[in-house]
Protein backbone atom coordinates (compact mmCIF):
# COMPACT_ATOMS: atom_id res chain seq x y z
CA UNK A 1 0.00 0.00 0.00
CA UNK A 2 1.48 3.15 -0.77
CA UNK A 3 1.24 6.18 1.86
CA UNK A 4 -0.74 9.18 0.19
CA UNK A 5 -0.45 11.63 3.13
CA UNK A 6 1.96 14.41 3.23
CA UNK A 7 1.42 15.98 6.39
CA UNK A 8 2.86 13.80 9.78
CA UNK A 9 0.68 11.90 11.77
CA UNK A 10 0.11 12.11 15.56
CA UNK A 11 -0.64 9.46 17.54
CA UNK A 12 -3.27 10.24 20.16
CA UNK A 13 -5.83 8.55 22.36
CA UNK A 14 -8.00 12.00 22.70
CA UNK A 15 -12.02 12.57 23.48
CA UNK A 16 -13.62 14.15 20.46
CA UNK A 17 -17.02 16.23 19.70
CA UNK A 18 -18.22 16.34 15.35
CA UNK A 19 -21.33 17.96 15.34
CA UNK A 20 -22.96 17.74 11.87
CA UNK A 21 -26.38 19.43 10.49
CA UNK A 22 -28.30 16.46 9.02
CA UNK A 23 -30.63 17.17 5.88
CA UNK A 24 -33.34 17.73 7.38
CA UNK A 25 -31.90 20.68 9.14
CA UNK A 26 -31.37 19.09 12.57
CA UNK A 27 -27.90 19.06 13.90
CA UNK A 28 -26.47 16.18 15.49
CA UNK A 29 -23.44 16.02 18.13
CA UNK A 30 -21.03 12.64 18.45
CA UNK A 31 -18.57 11.70 20.48
CA UNK A 32 -15.90 9.39 20.15
CA UNK A 33 -12.16 9.00 20.46
CA UNK A 34 -9.24 10.84 18.31
CA UNK A 35 -6.26 8.27 17.20
CA UNK A 36 -4.33 10.52 15.21
CA UNK A 37 -3.86 14.01 14.16
CA UNK A 38 -1.72 15.80 11.78
CA UNK A 39 -2.25 19.60 10.50
CA UNK A 40 -4.47 18.21 7.13
CA UNK A 41 -6.77 16.01 9.04
CA UNK A 42 -7.68 13.75 11.62
CA UNK A 43 -8.89 10.29 11.83
CA UNK A 44 -11.70 9.10 15.36
CA UNK A 45 -13.79 6.19 16.31
CA UNK A 46 -17.16 7.12 15.96
CA UNK A 47 -20.65 4.89 17.32
CA UNK A 48 -22.78 6.56 14.57
CA UNK A 49 -22.30 6.74 10.93
CA UNK A 50 -22.00 10.15 9.35
CA UNK A 51 -22.18 10.95 5.58
CA UNK A 52 -19.05 11.03 3.47
CA UNK A 53 -18.82 14.48 1.87
CA UNK A 54 -20.69 15.91 4.69
CA UNK A 55 -18.74 19.17 6.33
CA UNK A 56 -18.77 19.04 10.19
CA UNK A 57 -17.31 20.54 12.93
CA UNK A 58 -14.66 18.67 14.86
CA UNK A 59 -14.05 19.68 18.43
CA UNK A 60 -10.82 18.35 20.13
CA UNK A 61 -10.01 17.70 23.67
CA UNK A 62 -6.70 18.91 24.69
CA UNK A 63 -4.84 16.90 27.40
CA UNK A 64 -3.25 19.58 28.92
CA UNK A 65 -6.41 20.13 31.05
CA UNK A 66 -10.27 18.98 31.04
CA UNK A 67 -11.73 22.41 29.49
CA UNK A 68 -9.63 23.19 26.51
CA UNK A 69 -10.55 22.41 23.69
CA UNK A 70 -9.68 23.12 19.81
CA UNK A 71 -11.94 23.20 16.72
CA UNK A 72 -11.70 22.57 12.96
CA UNK A 73 -13.89 23.14 10.45
CA UNK A 74 -13.99 19.74 8.26
CA UNK A 75 -15.36 17.71 5.63
CA UNK A 76 -15.89 13.73 6.08
CA UNK A 77 -13.34 12.09 3.72
CA UNK A 78 -14.34 7.97 4.14
CA UNK A 79 -15.95 6.03 6.52
CA UNK A 80 -13.91 2.66 7.67
CA UNK A 81 -16.16 -0.33 9.38
CA UNK A 82 -14.60 -1.19 12.34
CA UNK A 83 -15.57 -3.83 15.43
CA UNK A 84 -17.47 -1.86 17.21
CA UNK A 85 -16.93 1.62 16.31
CA UNK A 86 -16.75 3.43 13.02
CA UNK A 87 -13.09 4.78 11.71
CA UNK A 88 -13.82 8.32 10.22
CA UNK A 89 -11.01 9.95 8.06
CA UNK A 90 -11.61 14.04 8.16
CA UNK A 91 -10.14 16.60 6.40
CA UNK A 92 -9.75 19.68 7.54
CA UNK A 93 -10.96 22.78 5.81
CA UNK A 94 -8.36 25.05 7.31
CA UNK A 95 -4.98 24.46 9.13
CA UNK A 96 -5.53 26.63 12.19
CA UNK A 97 -7.65 25.64 14.92
CA UNK A 98 -10.07 28.08 16.60
CA UNK A 99 -9.63 27.77 20.48
CA UNK A 100 -13.10 27.35 21.91
CA UNK A 101 -13.37 28.94 25.42
CA UNK A 102 -13.82 27.26 28.46
CA UNK A 103 -17.69 26.52 29.74
CA UNK A 104 -18.68 26.32 25.91
CA UNK A 105 -19.08 22.95 25.58
CA UNK A 106 -21.61 21.09 27.36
Amino acid sequence: MVERRIAKRFKVDWGIKVSATCADGARILETGLLRDLSTRGAYAYLVNRLEVGSSVEIMIRLPLNNEGWISYPAKVLRIDPATSDLGVAFLFDTARPVFVPSGYLC
